[in-house]
């Protein structure tokens, strides 16, 4: 059970909570946990809502591609709830079983195309490793250009900041969803 109920229009909550939900409302076309939780932070929930909508639907990556990337920052933070969500959003947008196989278990990347190879790898330095090295980011840069960078960078960000929410919730995934393999 979540530490805090997801906010709605009501009269149970602040203006500005409500102003924040009724933006995401006319915005999207669902109210995902993340975003409706920080509307108790106000315009912070719609503000929030705008970059996921904008990075997933707005920028030279693919939908395999941006999905794939989701998946490996989520994966990263271990957030059950947005896993499931995005493998089966993934699957749906051409990304391959055998690349999201790869991110679940933290598997080698040998025999995956060079594009997911290289999205893993940049997740996995971006989110765990102390530094992207040199190598990964210059093949970032030269296969997705600065603007491909940097969408990859703030996709891969703004869900783990999605995760961060979702843990101190402590909002649960589905029972019927897909498990994370234990680490």
């Amino acid at each position: 059970m979540p530490r805090l109920p997801i906010p709605t229009d009501s009269d149970g909550f602040s203006e500005e909570t409500r102003s924040a939900i009724r933006h995401i409302k006319a915005t999207r076309k669902t109210m995902p946990p993340p975003s409706s939780y920080l509307t108790y932070a106000g315009a912070a929930g719609a503000r929030l809502s705008d970059l996921v909508e904008h990075l997933r639907y707005h920028t030279s990556l693919t939908d395999a591609e941006s999905e794939l990337a989701i998946c490996t920052a989520v994966r990263s933070a271990n957030a059950a709830y947005i896993w499931n969500a995005h493998v089966k959003l993934g699957l749906a947008a051409g990304t391959r079983e055998e690349a999201i196989y790869a991110v679940d278990t933290y598997g080698p990347l040998d025999d995956l195309t060079e594009d997911e190879a290289l999205i893993i790898q940049f997740g996995r330095e971006l989110l765990e490793a102390p530094a992207v090295s040199d190598e990964t980011y210059n093949a970032v840069l030269t296969r997705y250009s600065e603007k491909g960078l940097m969408e990859l960078t703030a996709l891969m960000s703004v869900y783990m900041m999605n995760a961060t929410v979702l843990r101190v919730m402590q909002h649960p995934a589905p029972s019927d969803a897909r498990p994370l393999t234990p680490r």
